[in-house]
């Protein structure tokens, strides 16, 4: 049987022209922050995935080339590691010849990069759980007002329960998207907040045993950067 292309594609166009108009914009818009509230929460998971690691074997290997004065050893070890914990004590092992206050400043601006990358995207789910409720709130008072507007229209005298019901179920919907759209996103964004919160104190606990470590063997080093 012969296809007409041309028909095919006219009546698909005609199609989701149809479904478009038919589709209630608010919840178009709440179905778009649902998605990338999925994809940001997604991505931060990944992301923390990648850069965590075992931090008390990678602190075990850096104490025994530390005392063995092997500082090229020790940012060797950090190169292979990866992390954000590993990227900030390379950072100080950099400077190991420095004073203290020089490690330190070396590691928490490293620190302050890391920490950034960790806190980059959250927001998001930060603002979608803030502006879901209200887009959806936003489409309950315009359903409402669509109600009431055809009513008056209407000239209807008498408005029965069933159809005042069916206003209100039809306008109640877009919150409760709104809602159900807010919830996780609000659950997902405290979820990103404490796995940053862990991995800074992780970080400090780890930075502070380091530079404990190149205190005790300042000037041992045999391998000067």
């Amino acid at each position: 049987m012969d296809i007409n292309i041309t028909q095919f594609l006219h009546e698909i166009s005609e199609g989701a022209m149809h479904w478009l108009a038919g589709c209630n914009l608010v919840l178009v818009v709440i179905f778009i922050c649902s998605v990338l509230a999925a994809a940001v929460f997604l991505e931060r998971l990944l992301y923390f995935r990648k850069i965590e690691g075992d931090t008390t074997t990678l602190l075990l290997r850096l104490k025994q080339a530390i005392e063995d004065t092997n500082v090229v050893d020790a940012i060797a070890i950090c190169e292979s590691e990866r992390g954000a914990v590993a990227n900030i004590i390379k950072a100080g092992l950099c400077k190991h010849e420095k004073p203290r206050d020089t490690i330190e400043n070396a590691m928490e601006m490293r620190g302050l990069i890391e920490i950034a990358k960790m806190e980059k995207n959250a927001r998001i789910l930060s603002i979608i759980a803030h502006i879901a409720p209200l887009i959806g709130l936003l489409g309950t008072v315009l359903g409402f007002i669509k109600a009431f507007s055809e009513m008056r229209l209407s000239r209807l005298v008498e408005i029965s329960a069933n159809q005042i019901g069916e206003a209100m179920e039809y306008a109640l919907v877009t919150t409760a998207a709104g809602l159900a759209v807010a919830i996780p996103a609000v659950i997902g964004y405290n979820y990103l907040v404490s796995r940053t919160e862990g991995m800074v104190v992780e970080i400090q606990t780890t930075a502070a045993e380091v530079i404990d470590l190149l205190m005790d063997k300042k000037g041992a080093f045999d391998y000067p950067l």
